[in-house]
């Protein structure tokens, strides 16, 4: 192999280097972002890029290839790459993994440096044999070959070439080094201290929606400053106040002073085109979610939700209205469920003492009773269940002993086949209760940040597929309570449309906010929120009790008949007592 052909291997395009050393064809999206920002970055000028992807659709291979064509172009100069990840777990650890991959490279082992257990390699030609060195025939000359752990250049002697051709890869989870040249991952976590790193070659952030603005701008963005190392910014949409956002806005306006594309936003649909199996999924989850859940619209067509913070507008509370009349008792032949949140009864201060009464920060325990079916030609799936409300309790102040024994009143009256109750806290008493006493039809849930952030996506996909649905209101009066609370009193509301406003009045006050891990949300009424109707403390009680129905598991005794299905293989199935020509099936 001649010099010349070094510099082909190591500085061609990064699109066809990607094929010829990788194997790996890239798609026309990637091209173009790969292309420009390896330009920008061997020029030298500077700039600042917004990418911006969907899911799964290869922004962490361009990121790869990227790396790996800036490394491999200052190899013998040297330099180095910072990498902005969110997180310290894991991520840290795959983007030099993904990176390693894709650097050319013979066989190595595996030595111990530093205590850590580091992937050590010999990086050569392309004419190099199995075990690592030129054969004996090269007529390139000998080689003596020494290095130390602090330096990880490898000093070689003999011809010109071979100064060049021969380099080492030390990787380690939040780091390679490949010849003369680094990537550091540095975590962008609270705690974490990254003051003091140089980014002369290149400075990236990783999901940098998810990146604190304050930490990139103090601690981050100066480590581009000696060499004015271009900034590129990967993730997918979020909000408007994010790190991404913020930064893409400023791209946009580098790209019209210089006239230069610096930003490459890709959806769903364009990845589609080239990967048609990416296509059925996307469409799978848009019929499961619905266009505008903001899932859907953040994570798969990287639109930025502007209103994020307001989750249900009021085009979701008009497509939960349906047509159905509330019920005072149940019908025969139904399949009710009863959705429990739980708020303890001791929440009283002393402040509240003093006044003589009871304080209307209070939460109140909820009962949100629903007829679940399934459409016609259905499969039988709890993504497919609708969920009809028609009914709701409400029972503020009131004391455990006296709460049970109205719960056990309402469950003896619907007969519900499924009590889904909150378990968490004071919920944990009144559902150990309930299981001595039900058994089998109490499904507790705890709901810790998991399964809040489960109840936000899942509730709002169900709205936005018209699978939650609010029963009739026949008045458009506001309506309040006239209840005046008392130390020794407790609230009780069964009035169906009364409930049903305070329940969108509540609605219209959640809000949504990141946590800082993506798609973990805080959502909820926020403390202090008054009630527009009555000037009293907002709770999203009313909420909370409704988006329980996201933890339904799929056993209840309801179906629908397929064509292809044979009825009676189902006559003696044990979730269905019996089935009668032309009435469907029966419980």
């Amino acid at each position: 192999m001649e010099l010349a052909s070094f510099f082909d291997m190591n500085l061609l395009d990064p699109v066809v280097r990607a094929a010829v050393r990788n194997d790996c064809f890239l798609r026309s999206y990637q091209t173009d972002t790969l292309r420009t920002i390896f330009n920008a970055s061997m020029s030298g000028r500077g700039g600042r890029y917004a990418v911006t992807f969907p899911r799964q659709s290869g922004k962490n291979e361009t990121q790869a290839q990227l790396e790996s064509a800036v490394m491999s172009a200052n190899l013998w100069r040297g330099g180095n790459i910072v990498k902005i990840i969110p997180t310290e777990k894991n991520q840290g650890k795959i983007s030099t993994e993904r990176l390693s991959a894709v650097l050319p490279y013979t066989a190595g082992t595996v030595q111990n440096i530093n205590n850590e257990n580091v992937k050590h390699t010999d990086r050569l030609d392309s004419n190099r044999s199995d075990n690592g060195s030129c054969p004996d025939s090269s007529p390139k000359g000998n080689r003596s070959i020494s290095a130390n752990e602090d330096n990880p250049s490898l000093n070689i002697s003999g011809n010109f070439y071979s100064s060049f051709s021969v380099s080492r890869l030390i990787s380690k989870k939040d780091e390679v080094r490949y010849g003369s040249t680094t990537l550091r991952c540095l975590s962008a976590g609270k705690k974490a201290a990254i003051v003091g790193a140089t980014a002369d070659l290149l400075l990236e952030v990783d999901e940098a929606q998810m990146v604190s603005i304050e930490k990139y701008d103090r601690e981050a963005a100066p480590m581009a400053a000696s060499t004015n190392a271009v900034q590129v910014f990967w993730g997918t949409a979020w909000d408007d106040q994010t790190l991404l956002s913020r930064e893409t806005r400023f791209a946009y306006k580098e790209g019209d002073n210089d006239q230069q594309k610096h930003v490459f936003q890709t959806t769903a649909a364009e990845v589609s085109r080239e990967v048609p199996a990416y296509g059925d999924f996307v469409r799978d989850q848009i019929s499961r979610l619905g266009r505008e859940h903001p899932v859907i619209r953040t994570q798969f067509f990287c639109e930025e939700i502007t209103d994020l913070t307001t989750m249900f507008h009021a085009d979701r509370i008009n497509k939960m209205k349906g047509k159905h009349e509330s019920l005072n008792a149940p019908e025969k032949d139904r399949c009710y469920v009863f959705l429990i949140d739980v708020a303890g009864s001791d929440e009283i201060t002393s402040a509240d003492k003093k006044a003589g009464g009871f304080s209307d920060r209070r939460d109140a325990t909820v009962v949100t009773i629903c007829d679940v079916s399934l459409p016609k030609e259905q499969a039988y799936d709890p993504k497919n269940f609708v969920w009809k409300v028609v009914g709701r309790r409400l029972y503020r102040n009131m004391r455990t002993e006296l709460l049970k024994n109205e719960i056990f009143r309402e469950i003896d009256i619907w007969n519900p086949f499924k009590i889904i109750i909150d378990h968490s806290g004071m919920g944990a008493m009144l559902s150990g209760i309930l299981m001595s006493q039900y058994k089998s039809k109490v499904f507790p849930v705890d709901i810790t940040m998991a399964n809040k952030t489960k109840m936000a996506w899942d509730f709002l996909a169900m709205i936005d597929t018209g699978r939650w649905q609010e029963y009739k209101c026949i008045s458009e009066d506001i309506l309040s309570s006239d209840f005046k609370p008392g130390m020794d009193c407790y609230e009780l509301l069964r009035e169906p449309e009364l409930l049903q406003q305070m329940f969108f009045r509540e609605l219209r006050a959640c809000r949504i906010e990141p946590t800082g891990s993506e798609l973990n949300v805080r959502w909820g009424v926020r403390d202090g929120a008054r009630d527009p109707a009555t000037g009293r403390i907002l709770h999203d009680d009313l909420v909370m009790s409704a988006a329980l129905a996201v933890f339904e598991s799929g056993n209840l005794p309801i179906c629908t008949v397929l064509p292809e299905w044979d009825p009676s293989k189902w006559r003696n199935h044990k979730t269905y007592r019996r089935y009668e020509e032309n009435q469907g099936w029966k419980w």
